[in-house]
């Protein structure tokens, strides 16, 4: 999933390689309040967050959901059939149980009965498969289509050329419900897939796959049901329902009376503010506005100490990087793209622009997912801690060599960069700045600009854009989250026109390979093919950081980095 500039977390989550382990690092003032829980009129919990839209969230709807933080809301709200614990595990939820087929393609899902949205409405098979066609029909314009794409007929079924918008708003020229979707009888739903997938199960975990208020969708039609989600005292269909959006910084969640498939939430009332920028944030938070709070990197140190808080760290499956853009100059050239990678002292950024909040890598594949591969090699040849440092000489001579056909050898007549960063960040902005110092260092004379905007609008416009910043948090823990779907030519996310078909077709077989050792192997030679043409700059691993009131008790995020379903009947305000 899409990240954004927040630190995304507030547990202390350390990973191992191949095994995710849940240890506790936290540090800060002493707890004061009492462990029992407080009486339930007060259970009322107010996070403080940042989001992608200017302050607000970017979508609700689970068809078109591409954020962290939209993610972790959409948890609250709508039926999973299957759903992530903390450790990152495919447990079962609104499906009591589910089976593979002998030849691994068809998955059947055996739901929990009785199940019912917060207004009375029956969630059953009917529910979820309504959802998932509607996610993949070409009217709808998914932009996380693709998460629905191993199901069977699904590329074919979702090409914008298919959308003749009916009345409901939905394509007409056809369906996979009935062929590939197929509801048995109401508590039985099966979905067929073109071939195995060892990650296929885990990929039901994302919002493509929840359930939606069909009957809100067919009073207000597919755009503007979401604006309805508070009306009559506020809707869901999971732990929580929406009774509070205004656009202008408030959520507010308050717990589903008729949630039956579970346990369910003991915060009745979670009631989000979020910011346009986290220097605000930090501000108020510190001023004891709110409950939990993020900070922009050069506040570590005051987190870490701040009176009644306490603060919270570990290691994320999560990657900031670098995308160059193959479609414009002088970024079609491998040569530049491997150069001003190479410039980048990874070290310098992780301890005096990050400090500490990131780790140098220039892996896509992260520390502690399967296929993780220590012996990357970056454009120079070099591995392990050396790539992390700033190869000048060898960016220099790629830069050079491209300059001498291109430029007239001269920098100063290279095709001129702009560096795209995301607003609301002070820690973001600092971080363009250096990138600017060290590319300008490493080719001096090549006119090197920054540009600001704000996220939403940065990830409308990056088919346009030379180079910005980017970030990916697991959706599930397997490479093919961060390999396949971001940068094979056919991936919706590749927005940057990357094109190695040698690593497309690794990627290919390993996707579908049911040999677990051959499938890592294929997806670390693919990782090293892109690395080799520059497909990406990967440069720090996060390390998430939040400073949470001590009156909370839990709030702890997953690998992921937000908060999952069972986060919700553990959490609770002390007495």
């Amino acid at each position: 999933m899409r990240l954004g500039s927040r630190k995304l977390s507030i547990a202390g989550l350390v990973v191992t390689v191949g095994a995710f382990a849940m240890l506790l690092s936290a540090c800060g003032g002493a707890t004061t309040a009492g462990t029992q829980q407080a009486s339930k009129d007060k259970q009322i919990f107010k996070p403080l967050d940042s989001g992608a839209n200017a302050g607000d969230i970017d979508n609700i709807d689970p068809a078109q959901i591409q954020f962290g933080w939209d993610y972790e809301k959409a948890v609250m709200l709508y039926p999973e059939l299957v759903t992530l614990d903390d450790n990152l595990k495919v447990v079962d939820s609104a499906a009591s149980s589910h089976e593979v087929s002998a030849d691994g393609l068809t998955y059947t899902f055996h739901l929990h009965s009785g199940m019912q949205w917060s207004d009375g409405t029956p969630i059953d098979a009917n529910s979820f498969a309504y959802s998932i066609n509607r996610a993949l029909d070409p009217c709808i314009a998914s932009g996380v289509a693709y998460y629905l794409y191993n199901i069977k007929g699904a590329t074919a079924y979702n090409d914008a050329k298919n959308c003749t918008a009916g009345a409901d708003g939905l394509t007409t020229t056809g369906t996979l419900i009935g062929k590939s979707i197929v509801v048995s009888d109401p508590q039985t739903l099966k979905l067929t897939i073109e071939a195995p997938a060892a990650y296929f199960l885990a990929a039901v975990t994302y919002p493509t796959y929840f359930a939606v208020p069909k009957q809100l969708i067919d009073k207000y039609g597919q755009t503007k049901w979401v604006d309805h989600l508070v009306d009559n005292g506020g809707l869901g269909g999971s732990v929580y329902k929406l009774t509070r959006w205004d656009h202008a910084g408030h959520l507010e969640f308050t717990a589903n009376d008729k949630f039956s498939w579970g346990k369910p939430a003991i915060i009745q009332h979670v009631n989000y503010t979020l910011y346009k920028d986290v220097n605000t944030l930090w501000a108020d938070y510190k001023s004891g506005v709110g409950d939990l709070g993020y900070f922009p990197a050069a506040e570590i140190n005051t987190a870490k100490t701040l009176k009644g808080s306490t603060y919270h760290t570990g290691t994320e499956l999560a990657i900031d990087y670098l995308r160059v853009n193959w479609a414009l100059k002088p970024f079609d050239d491998a040569r530049v793209r491997n150069a001003f990678s190479l410039a980048i002292d990874r070290n310098l950024i992780a301890t005096n622009v990050y400090k500490g909040l990131r780790f140098p890598t220039i892996h896509m594949n992260v520390k502690g997912l399967p296929a993780y591969n220590p012996d990357l090699k970056n454009a120079a040849g070099d591995t392990g801690d050396k790539t992390n440092s700033a190869n000048v000489a060898k960016a220099t001579e790629l830069a050079k060599a491209y300059a001498t056909e291109n430029c007239s050898g001269d920098f100063s007549k290279c095709t001129p960069v702009v560096y795209t960063y995301s607003n609301g960040s002070s820690t973001q902005l600092l971080f363009a700045q250096v990138l600017q110092q060290q590319w300008q260092t490493a080719f001096p004379g090549w006119p090197i600009t920054l540009q600001g905007l704000d996220r939403s609008v940065e990830l409308k416009t990056f088919s346009k854009l030379q180079l910005g910043w980017d970030g990916w948090g697991a959706d599930y823990p397997d490479p093919q989250d961060f390999l396949s779907l971001l940068w094979t030519k056919a991936a919706q996310y590749n927005q940057s026109s990357v094109n190695v078909p040698a690593a497309d077709a690794l990627c290919d077989k390993a996707d579908v390979n049911p040999n677990q050792t051959e499938r890592y192997q294929q997806y670390q030679q693919a990782e090293q093919a892109w690395v080799d043409q520059g497909a990406f700059i990967a440069y720090g691993q996060r390390v998430y950081n939040a400073v949470v009131r001590n009156s909370i008790s839990g709030m702890d995020v997953n690998a992921s980095g937000y908060y999952s379903l069972f986060n919700w009947s553990t959490s609770y305000v002390k007495a």
